[in-house]
């Protein structure tokens, strides 16, 4: 179907209106016989430990401070907008669900006070978005009990407040009218390829005129829905990899962005019965199995750029098994839920199905073109895993972090990416945490200001799987006048890694080599080797090549000076660089010579094995 180019708006609501009476509601992700399913099966099984979680999450929110007007770093109304949201998604499921008042007459009132906000905060158009996004599910969910002048409240704010913002982010207006601040700031539309808030704010716009358009004649409706939809046909093109399914800002942002793009699909489905081919996507339909391929044994993320290491989310499984099939993938999640998790959104995918297990993950994942790679020794949850970021750096969310990597033991992370720090720093980029000398990757003499260049590509240029499985990226675009090639190996027959670096620079050049850890360090064999001990899980580490190891502190230092903002009435509590307690880095500092080549052991000293006696011979990266 062609898509691009054409009112997909009007094609959108001629399909709603052929399937749904004017007025007829719930239509929005769920429908009244999805509500009925929930009734029905309240206390059997995985249904009841979704719906006490939800109801105990509720619950808290009957009492809790309405939700204001509150801006506090001075420059996001998001927290607030996701309170809201997260508040009455909450309150109108536990009404639909239960048919008690209290948890609809709270929603409601939630709504009414953000109608009084002065704007959505337009601004920082996220913030609009999600706020949009809570009233599309407020007014579908509790239709039934919510007044008409409430309805025409409702309507009234969303027309101001968001329809009318959000058309001037399509025309490219040069400011917001009626707002707070009317400059506009991140032109989130207009950029290209863009990031995750192509799907936030589309999807959330789009659903917002699927809950009222039939009550209210809009010409804003049409546009909305086409300009919405076009944009994140694009993104979804431009996000997930088509090669592996990785998509391009990190897991972090893959469960942020994704988790708006399901709610724009189903919103889609249960409303005009068809997505119009936004999901027709291999890269898409890939990415599940990428997020599970880039987390370590305990599903934590491998958190590239602004990422936070944390436990990726499975509750996006079900959603990519309704949409592509494999059950495999929502038994996960199931597992969660019988464990006794499960959250809001399960409900809106859960099903009763035979345990069904995923097929078996690959021990290798990458290819020639991708950004990443990763390589485990087994799939069971004891198993030794390391990542490979070989990525360009100017990546949406992107960090100066080409060639930086994660290993873990188990559960217990060896060798971390610290995440990202506080967006408010000025300027953000000189910060530790986002510099190269913040990551597991090699510097060049070491000083203030940028590090390498943010402007740089790569991607592996080389990749096998098999009894040595390694992935190589060449990272001399970061460093203008050098060679930096580095590669990673996965030596299965003593499930050990070796990472290895080839570099041609000037013989007066200081190199430094850093990696992060939060593992107790002892250096050994003269400085040669170190062993890494978390709680008693240890990993032996050895320099194969020239050089000794060093250890110091994770902590910014002379040549990222950054201070805290300034305080003022909009920013009381600014907050200086993080301080990444309890981390260290683990250093090797060579210079001198026109050609380097590091090469770097890991070992892991579990099952009772000891220290190795021989050491694996190094070849040069061509020959891997």
């Amino acid at each position: 179907m062609e898509v691009i180019g054409k009112n997909i708006g009007a094609e959108i609501l001629k399909d709603v209106r052929a399937r749904w009476k004017k007025g007829e509601h719930p239509r929005l992700v769920l429908t009244a016989a999805d509500f009925e399913r929930f009734k029905k099966n309240r206390e059997v099984g995985d249904y009841k430990i979704m719906i006490d979680n939800l109801l105990k999450n509720a619950d808290t929110f009957l009492d809790e401070p309405l939700c204001e007007y509150l801006i506090p770093d001075g420059v996001r109304l998001l927290n607030m907008s996701h309170k809201v949201e997260n508040r009455t998604k909450h309150l109108a499921m536990a009404y639909r669900i239960t048919g008690e008042k209290k948890y609809a007459d709270r929603a409601i009132a939630e709504i009414k006070a953000a109608c009084e906000f002065p704007d959505f905060h337009p601004r920082h158009f996220l913030d609009c978005a999600v706020l949009c996004n809570a009233f599309a599910y407020v007014y579908d969910r509790l239709y039934d009990v919510i007044d008409e002048e409430t309805k025409a409240l409702m309507r009234h704010t969303l027309f101001e407040k968001g329809f009318a913002r959000v058309m001037e982010e399509y025309n490219n207006e040069p400011e917001h009218k009626n707002c707070i601040e009317p400059q506009r700031g991140y032109r989130w539309y207009q950029d290209k390829p863009g990031d995750n808030w192509k799907f936030i704010c589309n999807g959330s716009l789009s659903l917002a005129v699927l809950a009222i358009f039939d009550d209210e004649e809009c010409d804003m409706y049409e546009p909305i829905l086409t300009h919405a939809f076009e944009d994140s046909y694009l993104a979804v093109r431009d996000f997930y990899h088509p090669v592996d399914g990785s998509y391009s800002e990190g897991l972090g942002y893959w469960s942020y962005g994704t988790g708006y793009l399901t709610q724009h699909v189903d919103a889609l489905l249960s409303c005009a019965g068809q997505d119009y081919g936004m999901t027709d996507y291999i890269g898409l339909k890939k990415s599940p199995y990428a997020a599970l391929s880039l987390s370590s044994p305990n599903l934590v993320s491998f958190n590239f750029g602004d990422g936070g290491a944390a436990k990726i989310s499975t509750n996006l499984f079900p959603w990519y098994q309704k949409i592509f099939g494999d059950k495999g993938l929502a038994e996960i999640r199931n597992k969660e839920i019988r464990a006794g998790g499960g959250a809001l959104g399960d409900l809106n995918w859960y099903k009763e199905q035979e345990i069904e297990t995923l097929a078996e993950m690959p021990l290798s994942f990458g290819g020639v073109g991708c950004d990443n790679a990763s390589f485990r020794t087994d799939v069971s949850e004891n198993a030794f895993y390391a990542a490979i970021h070989l990525a360009k750096n100017n990546a949406y969310h992107g960090h100066n972090d080409m060639g930086t990597f994660v290993m873990n033991i188990g559960d217990k992370r060896f060798f971390s990416d610290l995440g990202n720090d506080n967006y408010n720093l000025k300027p953000y980029r000189d910060a530790y945490r986002f510099r190269a000398e913040g990551h597991n990757t090699i510097v060049f003499n070491p000083q203030t200001g940028k590090d390498n260049e943010m402007q740089a590509p790569c991607t592996t240029a080389r990749f096998a799987d098999g009894e040595e499985s390694f992935a190589i990226g060449d990272m001399s675009a970061a460093f203008p006048g050098k060679t930096v090639v580095r590669g990673m190996k996965m030596l299965r027959d003593s499930g050990s890694v070796i990472l290895q670096d080839e570099i041609e620079c000037s013989a007066e050049d200081v190199i430094r080599w850093s990696a992060h850890t939060p593992a107790s360090v002892c250096l050994y064999e003269s400085g040669k080797a170190a062993i890494l001990d978390i709680n008693g899980t240890k990993m032996y580490v050895a320099l194969l090549t020239d050089g000794t190891f060093g250890v110091r502190a994770a902590a910014p230092d002379e040549y990222s000076p950054i201070p805290a903002p300034a305080p003022s009435a909009s920013n009381p509590e600014p907050h200086p660089q993080a301080e990444n307690k309890g981390v260290q880095k683990l250093e090797i500092h060579l210079k001198g010579k026109t050609g380097h080549r590091i090469a770097v052991w890991f070992y892991p000293l579990t099952d009772g094995r000891e220290v190795p006696t021989e050491k694996p011979a190094v070849k040069p990266l061509a020959i891997w």
